[in-house]
């Protein structure tokens, strides 16, 4: 319960009413390795580029605004098949097996993962196709990593031959192949290629589905079935989808959107729809005077950096990187808060000064209720007054439909969004402490409740490393962040450098 309450707060924050996109090219550079024959497979992430080279064996890191050499990680591999991909987490994962067309059969190392912040690569050495022989056959290019590979993350791996999607998964940097399996999909067809990838996303309404993206075919939106062991898929279409590699799925502005290519194939070209949709979003056109892809790739893919904006990075192997910005206006800020009470079953409801409602206090800046104590099971709301003498009452979304949110042990010291919703419900007694916080430029406020009164902002370096680390919207990491901010972590606002 705990994950998807804290992505329905997550995506609560980006839904909003229909507005204009703006899709603003930021950077361009044709300063990247010009050989595509060495240089296929990249990926945009933290202000850059990375890209493998198949021949020197060499992971390359390139500046997004000027296109200069960040850093350079070594794989020990020559002439490895050039699959580079990264897990959510942050983590690189490559392929450096030396087989073409690249069976994965043997006990032999076929990946590197080098985990955040390190130069240090880990050795993965399995044999996936071990029990599923006749899966084997050449794969190309890998999709995103669902997870964090330094826990738990699964890659899902389609190869020319697949009659499936093999699960791949990986447990504290090590394939677990007691657990590789084989996931049919009913309701489409897979028409597999060599380079038929699989990316993991979660719509606005915070579900976890899956995009397969085959070249030569309609992509395929894929949910798990209720026993998880294998894929209800549903093919949709895209306006003007070309038969290149790159896409990428998303949320953003309170819609799923798709990064795709599109015609003219191995061209540049590129748009962003909804699943289905009749128009683009946004469409960028051919830009004349590159060379033509023949290796059948334009690699696209986006970070939401957030509520009204997100990162576009497109790698074309050979020509050039860009980036771009998608951009939706901020909205206006809500009213402030700057007083607030909680009332409830402890105090039967009462608003009234005198009626036992408990009063937020200004500590430090923050509004704070310290010294709460709650049956379990009591039920309580935040109210704010109004202008007009009245009282604006505030709750949680009631995301299961029960009629409450639930704030059990697993939600202490996470943001819980506030909004015009149901009556929050204690699940243990105790003494607490509620503080209120803003969650974005837009006025949005969210919810802390602890059973700890250390709410201190602490500043730490970005080589320690723990878990339970959670955005300012809710929405929880797979270990430390990379990018510096503030954070929610094991109940402590932190900053990272």
């Amino acid at each position: 319960m705990k994950k998807f309450l804290l992505l329905a707060a997550f995506f609560a924050a980006f839904t909003m009413s229909a507005q204009e996109f703006t899709l603003t090219e930021v950077t361009s550079t044709n300063n990247v390795p010009t050989d595509k024959a060495n240089n296929r497979q990249g990926f945009g992430m933290d202000g850059a580029f990375v890209v493998m080279d198949k021949v020197l064996g060499q992971i390359n890191a390139f500046n997004a605004e000027d296109g200069s050499l960040i850093g350079t990680l070594e794989t020990g591999a020559t002439a490895s098949w050039p699959a580079i991909t990264r897990d959510e987490a942050g983590n690189i994962i490559a392929r450096v097996d030396n087989s073409w067309p690249g069976s994965f059969m043997g006990d032999t190392v076929i990946m590197k993962i080098f985990p955040v912040g390190s130069n240090t690569p880990i050795d993965v050495e399995a044999n996936i196709f071990a029990d599923f022989e006749a899966e084997n056959g050449r794969c190309d290019f890998f999709g995103f990593v669902e997870g964090n590979v330094m826990e738990e993350g699964i890659l899902w791996l389609v190869t020319a031959k697949s009659t499936g999607i093999l699960k791949v998964p990986f447990v504290e940097g090590e394939i677990d192949g007691d657990h590789i399996a084989l996931f049919p999909i009913d309701g489409a067809a897979l028409n597999p290629t060599s380079s038929t990838v699989v990316n993991p996303y979660y719509t606005v309404d915070g579900e976890r589905r899956y995009m397969l993206w085959t070249r030569n075919a309609q992509p395929i939106d894929l949910v798990m079935n209720e026993d998880e062991d294998g894929f209800i898929g549903v093919n949709f279409t895209l306006p003007n989808k070309g038969a290149t590699n790159g896409c990428f799925p998303f949320a953003f502005g309170g819609k799923d959107l798709v990064l795709y290519t599109t015609l003219p194939n191995y061209g540049n070209a590129w748009a962003i729809a909804e699943k289905g949709a009749d128009e683009p979003i946004a469409f960028v056109s051919e830009e004349a005077g590159f060379l033509t892809n023949g290796f059948q790739c334009n690699w696209l893919n986006a970070e939401v950096v957030s509520p009204t904006k997100a990162i576009i990075y497109q790698y074309f192997p050979g020509n050039f990187f860009k980036t771009y910005e998608l951009t939706l206006p901020e909205e206006e800020p809500n009213d402030e808060i700057t007083e607030a009470y909680l009332v409830g079953s402890f105090n039967d409801w009462n608003q009234g000064e005198g009626g036992g409602r408990v009063a937020f206090e200004d500590v430090d800046g923050v509004l704070t209720a310290d010294g709460v104590e709650f049956e379990a099971g009591a039920e309580f709301k935040v109210i704010v007054p109004t202008e007009d003498g009245g009282w604006t009452w505030l709750g949680g979304e009631d995301a299961n439909g029960v009629g409450y949110f639930l704030i059990n042990s697993d939600l202490m010291g996470a943001p819980i969004t506030l909004c015009d919703g149901a009556n929050f419900r204690m699940e243990n007694a105790g003494t607490f402490t509620l503080k209120i916080f803003e969650l974005d430029k837009a006025g949005n406020y969210f919810l802390e409740v602890t059973e700890s009164e250390n709410t201190a902002i602490e500043t730490i370096a970005t080589d320690k490393v723990d878990n339970n680390w959670y955005n300012l919207q809710g929405v929880k990491f797979n270990g430390m962040p990379s990018v510096p901010g503030i954070y929610i972590n094991n109940g402590k606002k932190v900053i990272v450098k």
